[in-house]
């Protein structure tokens, strides 16, 4: 029977720690007086981890004047950081299983929603490094550039914005100002162990007693 209480304790201690996702990094809520077009160019925001963690899913904030239709395209992008400005791409893809919703907020940019989305692979992230989270959203980079607007966030941390037209990487140039986003991740493997040698411990601990 003890075997089995053992079992069971590890079994949902890894599941726990497997399972729980957070938000790893917050830069805020949106502004309705500042905004960036995500259509024409990439556009790019720093953030950075307090732990090891694998991110999972994200979130931010738009703008848009309905001059023309969304194609559905939410291409991301984690880049390494490289002096202050977005540097080499750590990962990319398509946002998967994205949700859209109007906040009912009307701006000087248009209607307002918040997009949520899932990364096409979770991605490893070390504790303490700075990144970028990188958002691009047209089948290409032709698109009306004032139609998809990513919201600001007066609130943000870190550097500010960085854009780069065309999305050719090799142009970037600071915006000025922080976007509204964040990122929920879940522990690495690593905490999920140091949760099972705790409930272990917790389960020795127990057996001891008279």
């Amino acid at each position: 029977m003890k075997n089995v209480i053992i079992m069971f304790t590890i079994v949902l201690a890894l599941t726990l720690a497997t399972k729980a996702e957070y938000i790893a990094f917050d830069n805020g809520k949106p502004s309705i007086y500042y905004f960036n077009s995500v259509m024409d160019r990439l556009l790019a925001d720093d953030f950075t981890v307090t732990q090891d963690t694998i991110l999972t899913k994200g979130c931010f904030w738009t703008m848009e004047d309905h001059i023309l239709l969304w194609d559905g395209t939410l291409e991301y992008f984690i880049f390494a950081n490289a002096s202050g400005m977005p540097g080499t791409i750590i990962s990319s893809g398509n946002g998967q299983n994205v949700v859209k919703n109007a906040t009912g907020r009307v701006t000087p940019g248009g209607d307002e929603y918040k997009y949520y989305f899932e990364f096409g692979t979770p991605i490893d992230l070390d504790a303490g490094e700075t990144y970028w989270f990188g958002l691009h959203m047209d089948a290409d980079y032709t698109g009306w550039p004032y139609h998809i607007l990513w919201s600001n966030s007066i609130a943000g941390l870190g550097y500010n914005c960085y854009e780069s037209l065309g999305g050719t990487l090799d142009n970037w140039v600071n915006v000025g100002n922080q976007q509204a986003f964040y990122l929920e991740a879940v522990p690495e493997p690593g905490t999920a162990c140091l949760l099972v040698m705790g409930s272990l411990a917790l389960v020795k601990r127990n057996r001891q007693r008279p």
